[in-house]
Parts: structure tokens; C-alpha cells; sequence
């Protein structure tokens, strides 16, 4: 009965959040074609230099980069339509021709070029990431040298954050209407509630398969599923495994890929789990399949940093797996022993595990602490606050919850540097191993695809050996939509979704 008033309430607050979305359905078959839809995530603002605001722009194809990354994770031409890698540190890009800004603005390599100086005078991710030292232009070409030999340059040009802007537009609109040069062209922002695009009829790319679209943010699962079984939405970003039976049936399209995504729980070294049997001992005790049930269809178990399809040595490596008698003979190592409650203690004290997490995923947060109790390893729940940096967190924890799109670039560089160089801002653990910082800096000066593979395999065996996170899940990238939404793309990276084929029939 509780579990029924809990879906009564969830429908009606999701009624509530979408009230206004029901003027806009589509009501004829042959008229302007409307879609309502809701993400799982807004940005602060739509200005692509902002953060990670970009990510919601490339999701409504609103804004495009030189260079992106295919649903089969193959790299393409945007705004430029050819490049050349000249030397160790100079890339030449050609620009594409005829392309116009959303006020009707021609695209030249000189608006390029001021777009990303933009990105780099606001974003310090991005310019730490690119490493770009000058950008020049040469009649249709931009040329743009490195600090140092960089072979993930191309792949972090890709990132959101360099969707390129009209700088000579009114910039004091960049928040809520940058004038940029996809698809569909943003009309109105409400912070942390909606987004209203219109088309942009002059696309380089050929006409837009939607006139109109309405997109809410709707962060809870089941009130985003309950919105497109009501009809007050056509699509959402990510189903559950509790909601997604709602729409295995024929009024629905489920498209589904194995995402990049990873779920982890970083250990914090400067703590208790700075103890390497400790660690083992939990990633022993995790049972990574069950994880991956809880979080729905598409789900890969983790165990290691990149997934399967990403053709990164996942077969070959030595993952974290369930082992029982390993959490026995890890925590014997580490001086522990059960006391008469079952749990692990020592000198009298039992040990206590923080688990920090922010997001909303209880079930998955409890049958993980479920698995460590069961296994000895007493486990509390925290609630925080998502941090972005190691300088916003304040508490004390010994996992704490994050997830990384691991090869979001279509480069794994990108995710290992980010996440176990030491000291690197999203190191929330404090993890450091010179063998890794040197591997790191091998990569990121070698050019030669098997040679970068190799190095990635390395780098994984040794994050592997030291236990450096537990890697929990993959999470699958799933879209649902009725039966009118069309052509609707099949994207590892979760920052990429509608194109200017998705159309309404």
C-alpha cells in the first residue's frame, strides 16, 4: 500500500513540475511538430564556456564543436570540415564553408578564433585540458600550436566547453541565448526548470526535423517516467530499472547502448583506507553483477576503469571481482578479526566505513552497504554534496561516490589524467603512484593509436594492483520516447542526444 501512495504522489508532483507542457503537444499529425522533453540534469546556464554548461547544449544540438564524436565513437568533422596534424604541436584546421551563426552571422576562421580564446580565458578545465598556446588564422584555415606534444589535443577540442559562440553577438545574453551555430536555437532559459529551442532554418547541415522544443528538468526518475506515461512528455534521458517495465510494451521506443559511463566510489587514501588490504578487502566483498541488476538493463559490471566495448584490454585485465575468502584474507592481513556482531574489529574497535554519496539512487547505495555488512565490513551511509573539486569537501568519508564519462573525448587520456594523476583537481581520494604519473606523461606525448592502447592497459594493471577506486558499474545510456518521436540516435557519450534528424511522424 505504501508503495502505491508513493507512485500516486510521485505522479502528481510530476503533473505539477510539467504543468504548461500540455499547451505545446503535438495535436496534428501535419502541423508544427513540437517535442516535449525532459533531462536528468540541468547546467547553471546555457553558455557552453561556463563549466560543464556545455553538456546540455550539445543534448539539444543547439551548439557545435570543430570536431565531434559519432554514435559508433568515431571522430567527424563539425565546424571544420578537415584537419591535419603538421607536427607534434601544430594542428591545421580547415573551416567549413557557408556555415552561419543562429542570427545569420557568417561563421569565419577569425569567429573561431575568438570563441575558443573565450574558452580559454574562462574555463581553466579546458585550457588545462587543451593545452593550446596560440591560435592564428591562415585565410580559411586555424591554426592552433600546443604548449607541448600533445596527442590528445583533437579529443579535447570535442568537449562541450568549446561549442563555438558568435563573440559579436550581445554577450550579455550568453547565460540564456548564446547565438551559436546548431540545429535548434535557444529562445529562453529558466534556471533549473526550462528550456524553450526554435529551429534555425538556415542550418548549414540541411532542415531540422522539429520546428519547436520544450525541455524540462526533471532529476527524479520515477516523476520523468510517470510525465511520458501521462503524455505530457514525448521523451526522457535515462529510465531506471524500477520505471523502465512501463515502457516494454508497444506504445514505446527504448533505445539503449552500453554507456562510457563509469560508476565508482573513490577510497580515501589519507584515511583508513590508505591501508591496501583495506581496500581489497572491499573490492572483494562487492558483488558487481548484482550492482549492475539493481541499475537496470544496459548496465555492464565494472571492475576495472573502462568498459568493454571501449576495446581497452577489459577481457585481459585482472578486474576486482567478488571473492569471499579474499575479504577473509585481506582483513586477517590487516590485523582484523570478527567480534560476536559478525563484524570486522580490532584492539575492541570495530571498523566503520563512510560511504558519501550525493545522487538519488537509494536502491543501488543500499545493496552496496548491504553487500559490505554482509560481508563484515560495517558500512554508514552520508549524504553530501556533489563535489567538483577537492576543495569543496569538507567532511570526513572513506568512499565517496562519483561518476566519469571514462573515454567522453573518444580518448581514455582524458579520464585517467583527470581522475589518478596525483594531485589533479578531481583526485577526490588522494590517490598517487609515480608509475602512473610517468605512464601519464608518456600518453600524452604519444601519437601512435596501439602504442596509446598499450599504455592504457598498463596504466589500468597498476590501478588495478593498487586498488586505486572501486569500480562499480556502467551504467547503460537509455533514451525512451513515444511512438511519434523518430530517428532518434544511439550515443555512448551521454552529452550528445538530439540531432537535427530527430523528427515527430
Amino acid at each position: 500500500m505504501k508503495r502505491w501512495w508513493m507512485v500516486v504522489a510521485a505522479c502528481v508532483m510530476a503533473l505539477g513540475i510539467l504543468a504548461g507542457c500540455g499547451t505545446d503537444k503535438q495535436s496534428q499529425q501535419d502541423g508544427p511538430k513540437h517535442l516535449n522533453m525532459a533531462l536528468f540534469w540541468f547546467s547553471e546556464t546555457v553558455d557552453p564556456a561556463h563549466g560543464w554548461d556545455g553538456w546540455t547544449v550539445t543534448r539539444l544540438a543547439a551548439g557545435e564543436t570543430l570536431v565531434t564524436v559519432t554514435p559508433d565513437m568515431k571522430m567527424e568533422g563539425q565546424l571544420a570540415d578537415s584537419w591535419e596534424n603538421i607536427d607534434p604541436v601544430t594542428w591545421k584546421f580547415h573551416i567549413r564553408q557557408g556555415v552561419k551563426f543562429q542570427d545569420g552571422t557568417p561563421l569565419t576562421p577569425e569567429a573561431v578564433k575568438a570563441s575558443m580564446e573565450r574558452v580559454m580565458e574562462l574555463n581553466p578545465r579546458s585550457r588545462k585540458d587543451s593545452k593550446i598556446e596560440s591560435i592564428t588564422v591562415d585565410g580559411e584555415n586555424l591554426i592552433i600550436k600546443t604548449s607541448e606534444p600533445y596527442a590528445s589535443f583533437l579529443s579535447s577540442i570535442t568537449e562541450p566547453a568549446f561549442v563555438v559562440v558568435n563573440t559579436a553577438a550581445d554577450m550579455s545574453k550568453a547565460e540564456t541565448t548564446p547565438v551559436m551555430t546548431g540545429p535548434y536555437r535557444i529562445v529562453a532559459f529558466d534556471k533549473g526548470k526550462e528550456i524553450k529551442l526554435e529551429a534555425f532554418a538556415d542550418y548549414w547541415g540541411g532542415k531540422p526535423g522539429l520546428d519547436t522544443i520544450t525541455v524540462k528538468n526533471v532529476d527524479d526518475n520515477t516523476k520523468r517516467a510517470m510525465a511520458l506515461q501521462s503524455g505530457d512528455l514525448d521523451l526522457i534521458h535515462r529510465v531506471d530499472a524500477a520505471n523502465r517495465p512501463l515502457f516494454e510494451n508497444e506504445n514505446y521506443n527504448i533505445i539503449d547502448t552500453t554507456g562510457i559511463r563509469l560508476s565508482f566510489m573513490n577510497f580515501n587514501f589519507a584515511g583508513k583506507m590508505g591501508n591496501p588490504h583495506l581496500r581489497a578487502a572491499v573490492a572483494a566483498a562487492t558483488d558487481y553483477q548484482a550492482l549492475a541488476d539493481v541499475t537496470g538493463p544496459g548496465t555492464t559490471p565494472a571492475g576495472a576503469p573502462f568498459p568493454p566495448t571501449a576495446n581497452l584490454g577489459y577481457d585481459k585485465l585482472d578486474r576486482q571481482v567478488t571473492d569471499p575468502a579474499k575479504v577473509e584474507s585481506e582483513m586477517k592481513a590487516a590485523g582484523y578479526a570478527k567480534n560476536a556482531d559478525g563484524f570486522y574489529a580490532k584492539d575492541g574497535e570495530t571498523l566503520v566505513l563512510k560511504m558519501a554519496v550525493w545522487d538519488n539512487k537509494d536502491t543501488y547505495y543500499e545493496a552496496l552497504q548491504a553487500q559490505l555488512n554482509k560481508a563484515g565490513l560495517k558500512t554508514e551511509i552520508i549524504r553530501v554534496q556533489d563535489p567538483s573539486s577537492n576543495a569543496e569537501i569538507t567532511y570526513d568519508f572513506d568512499l565517496l561516490e562519483k561518476n566519469f564519462l571514462t573515454v567522453s573525448t573518444n580518448d581514455p587520456y582524458w579520464f585517467m589524467v583527470q581522475v589518478f594523476k596525483t594531485d589533479a583537481e578531481s583526485n577526490f581520494g588522494g590517490y598517487s603512484n609515480p608509475k602512473v604519473d610517468a605512464l601519464l606523461a608518456q600518453m600524452a606525448g604519444t601519437f601512435a593509436v596501439d602504442q596509446r592502447r598499450a599504455l592504457t592497459i598498463d596504466i589500468q594493471k597498476q590501478l588495478l594492483a593498487d586498488n586505486a577506486c572501486l569500480f562499480l558499474v556502467f551504467p547503460g545510456n537509455t533514451v525512451v520516447t513515444n511512438k511519434k518521436v523518430k530517428n532518434v540516435p544511439n550515443f555512448p557519450i551521454d552529452y550528445y542526444l538530439l540531432t537535427k534528424d530527430v523528427t515527430l511522424g
